[in-house]
């Protein structure tokens, strides 16, 4: 057992390793420019042992995505499942502001922003709707529209507000895009 505790132990370190390099390496350069070579160095491991965690960069930027939704799912997993959409978007906003700056990279830089946007969805929509489906009386077609109009809302105006150098406070801009994801526009216009 002690062996195995060992290797597990290792194992965890190279992970972390990787990942640490990786995350730097996000915040200097486009995902095109993520080899694997550099990152080995980065990580003062070899090559090979990176590709005996990871079959490929892509894998490890999918292993990164989903402990960023597993750490949102440990927050949206605090309130209640039937929560109305204003404080899930209010939790949405809290955790993706609050979260380290690699995060918002991968959500908000233009050259990161499909795959993010691919990835997360389909885990965060099966985590949701797993917990909970409001929708769930309506045929899958019609779930799958209001899914992707949730999520595509969300994240495209969580960036709008990055882009916009956060010049709303938090309090507001999670007010304000509650307000849209709730009522749409209709409610605001005057």
């Amino acid at each position: 057992m002690e062996e195995t505790e060992k290797t597990d132990l290792r194992v965890k370190k190279t992970r972390a390793a990787i990942k640490n390099a990786f995350k730097e390496m996000i915040m200097e350069m486009s995902p095109s420019e993520i080899q694997v070579k550099e990152l080995a160095e980065r990580a003062q491991i070899h090559r090979k042992t990176f590709y005996l965690h990871y079959t490929c960069i892509e894998a490890l930027f999918e292993d990164m995505i989903q402990d960023v939704a597993n750490a949102y799912y440990e927050k949206i997993d605090t309130i209640p499942a039937d929560m109305p959409m204003k404080e899930v978007n209010r939790v949405f906003f809290e955790y993706f502001s609050n979260a380290e700056p690699y995060v918002e990279r991968l959500m908000c830089a233009p050259e990161y922003q499909e795959f993010f946007d691919k990835t997360l969805r389909v885990t965060l929509m099966q985590h949701n709707r797993a917990r909970h489906n409001p929708y769930s009386y309506l045929p899958q077609e019609e779930q799958n529209i209001i899914n992707i109009f949730l999520t595509k809302s969300s994240n495209n105006m969580y960036r709008q507000w990055v882009s916009d150098g956060k010049k709303i406070p938090l309090d507001r801009i999670i007010d304000l895009t509650g307000e849209l994801l709730t009522h749409g526009i209709s409610e605001l216009a005057k």
